[in-house]
This record gives C-alpha cells, structure tokens and sequence, in this order.
C-alpha cells in the first residue's frame, strides 16, 4: 500500500524534523523544504496529497507558495493546506478553514495528527 504523502515547508530544521518524526511515526511519507521556493519545486515534482505551511520563510513566504502551489494543482484535487505559524490573527483562521486549517505553533502531536487525518479523509 503507498503511503499517503505530506509536504512539510518551515524554515525551522528542528521543527521540520520534529514534523517529520511525527508524520513518520503515523505511517505518512515526509517531503520537506525549508522556504516557500523549495516547497513549490517539491510540490511540482512529487504533488503531495496535503500541504503544511509555515507563513514567514526566506525566498518566498507562505502566502506566495500557497498561491503557487494552488496554481499547480488541479482542482479535482481538493488539496489541503495547513498553515502551522506562530502568526495570530484573524484572516489566518479564515484562509485557513477555507484552504484546510490554521494551526498556531507550537502545536500539540495529537492535534496535527488529528488535523491531516481529517483533512486527508475529507479531500
């Protein structure tokens, strides 16, 4: 059975490698950049079945590969983005809860967990 695959973009090495254990440990296959530019290039080549975002990253934020990667992506695909950022504000709930979810770091392992499972089963 393929396992389902997860696009992780922070620029926090430990934090994507905290994500990555996490996913791991839950039977997901982990892709990871570390900005906004490397995310869109993955999601090009290996189009993931969810998308976890950090706002605030170097080359290009969050905002702009979200924008990029939604563009690469077919519509029928339904695809889920997560928007992980320490970031609090209000507009972040609302995209967040039309493109997927918004969770605010640092975020609990079950929670994220809960999160892509129900955004995977929903896509």
């Amino acid at each position: 059975m393929e396992q389902t695959r997860i696009l992780i973009a922070d620029d926090s090495r430990t934090l994507r490698t905290l994500l990555r254990r996490i996913l791991v440990a839950a039977e997901y296959e982990v892709l990871a950049a570390s900005d906004g530019a490397e995310a869109v290039e993955i999601f090009r080549q290996e189009h993931p079945s969810l998308v976890i975002l950090d706002i605030q990253m170097p080359e290009m934020d969050g905002y702009s590969a979200c924008e990029n990667i939604l563009a690469l992506s077919k519509p029928e695909d339904d695809l889920p983005i997560i928007f992980l950022t320490k970031d609090r504000a209000t507009h972040l709930a609302i995209l967040g809860k039309q493109l997927g979810a918004y969770l605010q770091k640092p975020v609990c392992e079950q929670t994220l967990l809960d999160t892509v499972r129900k955004l995977l089963r929903s896509a």
